[in-house]
This record gives structure tokens, sequence and C-alpha cells, in this order.
């Protein structure tokens, strides 16, 4: 809120979604009055996130946040709702899931919360504040999802790009919507380079893997390369959501399904009552990496993600006190091998008529 009360040129934002909560009107009121001040706002939803978030709100709140977004468009800023070219996509939910935050000022907000009272009230949430150069990339970022430059903003930043680096980063984002061919998510061909990097780094780990997730439903490479560290012998601990996170226990179902393999690999699972909508890896204490990038198949193959990557030893101690936190909070339920083993038969049934279903919840 400070970085939008004080931006005197741009403000650029994009986010899955924003609910009609007192973080929404507060945070949509905020830009309108900058953007009076001749301040050039620039907002960028995704549509398939809005259109989710629309079922979080009362008819009459959804009227009221539109009536919100029409008057700060009457001002002269942009709302952008991020929708893919492809008609098969627009169907099955692909969209943006980056979220970030900027203005003229040189600092950027980078993470994994949305604009709901659910991420600063319930969730676990994670977010860095950056400058230097690497918000050049995260500018560039942006206007690939906005689908079009602001070149006239970019010299404003320039002197503050030329910051000398402090900590170094490398920034990785991919949207496969690019990739849209002609049944879209339905037939992907290119292999996501976020999901590789993971992978790859998954694979190599020698002595530990920690992660946390909304929810821990990986695509298929994350999987296999999950199962060949534990066969090697390295500790995962994976930190993700309750089933009472969300009003809908679907995307915890198609996490449960996958509980007895992981369960027998030797994975910690915990779960956490209120939420963990955090996205962080930490491998052998050594490299950490954050952003917005889910484990599941949505992150893979159907929604523009980023992630920031460092092995910076200050940034790695940062995570590795994050999960000690997590292991520790009497929030987070540590599922065990005996608990699943005394499954009712109706849980059992349900996972197994899931599992061919689970990649699209």
């Amino acid at each position: 809120m400070e970085m939008i009360v004080t931006s005197r040129s741009f403000l650029y934002l994009s986010k899955f979604y924003i609910e009609w909560d007192e973080y929404g009107r507060e945070c949509l009121a905020a830009p309108l009055k900058t953007q009076q001040r001749v301040v050039a706002t620039v907002l960028v939803f995704d549509r398939f996130g809005q259109r989710l978030a629309g079922t979080l709100m009362s008819k009459t709140n959804r009227a009221q946040l539109q009536c919100q977004i029409n008057l700060l468009k009457q001002a002269g800023g942009r709302v952008v709702m991020y929708t893919p070219t492809n008609a098969i996509d627009r169907k099955v939910g692909c969209g943006q899931h980056i979220k970030i935050q900027l203005s003229e000022s040189g600092e950027a907000i980078f993470g994994s919360s949305n604009i709901t009272r659910s991420s600063f009230k319930a969730w676990n949430e994670f977010a860095v504040a950056l400058r230097g150069p690497i918000v050049g990339l995260l500018i560039h970022n942006f206007f690939e999802l906005l689908g079009s430059s602001i070149p006239e903003h970019e010299p404003l930043l320039d002197k503050r790009h030329s910051q000398p680096i402090n900590i170094p980063l490398d920034y990785w984002s991919h949207d496969p919507n690019r990739d849209a061919g002609r049944w879209g998510a339905l037939g992907r061909r290119e292999i996501n380079p976020l999901t590789l990097m993971l992978a790859d780094k998954i694979r190599k780990a020698q002595r530990t893997i920690q992660l946390t997730s909304f929810y821990y439903k990986p695509a298929r490479l994350i999987a296999e390369a999950i199962k060949e560290a534990t066969a090697r012998g390295v500790t995962v601990d994976i930190f993700h959501s309750h089933a009472s996170a969300l009003d809908s226990q679907l995307p915890w179902l198609a996490a449960v399904t996958d509980y007895p393999a992981l369960a027998k690999q030797g994975v910690r699972i915990y779960e956490n009552r209120h939420g963990e909508h955090s996205k962080i890896v930490l491998v052998d204490d050594e490299w950490t990496t954050f952003g917005s990038y889910n484990f599941e198949d949505a992150a893979d193959s159907r929604m523009a993600e980023a992630m920031l990557v460092t092995q910076e030893a200050s940034i790695v101690e940062m995570a590795r006190a994050i999960f000690q936190e997590l292991a520790a909070d009497p929030d987070n339920r540590l599922v065990t091998s005996a608990e699943i083993k005394q499954w009712p038969a109706s849980r059992r049934i349900a996972t197994t008529l899931f599992r061919p279903i689970k990649q699209w919840f």
C-alpha cells in the first residue's frame, strides 16, 4: 500500500485475482487516487482466476468490484484481464499466476499472494522487495503479461537499474500459453523450463529437500525426481494446505491421491490447517527458489509462472529459518503412514476414482 500511495509516475500490479473484501476495497481505492494524480496505473489480473474468485463473492460484491474497476478505467487507468488466445486454453482454466508490483521508485515486490483476505489473514505467504537490475526483468515480464510495452516508463528506471548487485539472483519465468498449438493445454509439446529446472535441482539433491506449495500434486517430472531422491536416501519434507484452507476439497483430494506413494517413499507430509500458499524450495541448505510456481500440473502446463533462484548464503539461511519455523508450527500437522493405512474404504475409493483427473484440480 505504501508503494501505491507514494507512486508519482506509474504503478504496475499483476495478480491472479482480487476479491472484494477489506483488502480489495483498499487496494482499488488507492490506485484510483493515484490515477487522479496523473499516475499511470496498470493492473493485470487473470480472467480465469478472477472467475474463480467470483464464486467466493456475493452477487452484490461482484457488482461493487466491477463498479470500482470501471471507475479506475474512467479515470484513465488500465485494468487488463489476461486471457489465452487459444479457445481450448480458455475453457480448461489456463492463465497467468505471476505476482509483480512495482513503480517508478525502482523497487519491486515479488511473491505468492493475491489481493484477498485469505492471503493477508489466513494463508502463509512469502514475498520479497527487490532493487537493482533484477527489476528490469520483472518489468519486461509484466509487459509480456500485459501484451504490450510502455517504452516511455523505462527511462525512469535506468539509473536505478544500474545500482550495484548485492545479491545474485536468477529470474525464471515461462508462459506455456504462448505455445498454444491447435489443442492448447490438451496437446502441449513444449517442456516447461521452470519444471525442468526444479526437477534437475531435486535430482541433484544429496541430503535434504524442503518445499512449500498450496497443494502438492506435482507434474510427472517433479514426482519422478522426488522418487529418485528418496531412493538415494534424501530426506524430503513437503508443507502444503489442509482441506480446510478452501471451501472446496477437490484440490486437497487431488493431492491426497499421492499420499500412499509418498509415504512409502518416506516423504514427510505436513498439512497447514489455515493454508500454505507460499512457494519455496530449499535443497541441501545450499540452494533456494521462491515465487509463484505451485507444485501442480497447472503450473507446468496451464499457468504463466515465475521464480527467483539463488545460492546466496544469507537468502538460503532465510529459507532455512522459514522451514524450521514451519516444522515447529502447531498449525502444521504431520500426516503419518499409520493414518494413511487406516483410511476408510470411502477415502480409498474416492482417491482411486479421482486419480485419472486430478491434474485438472
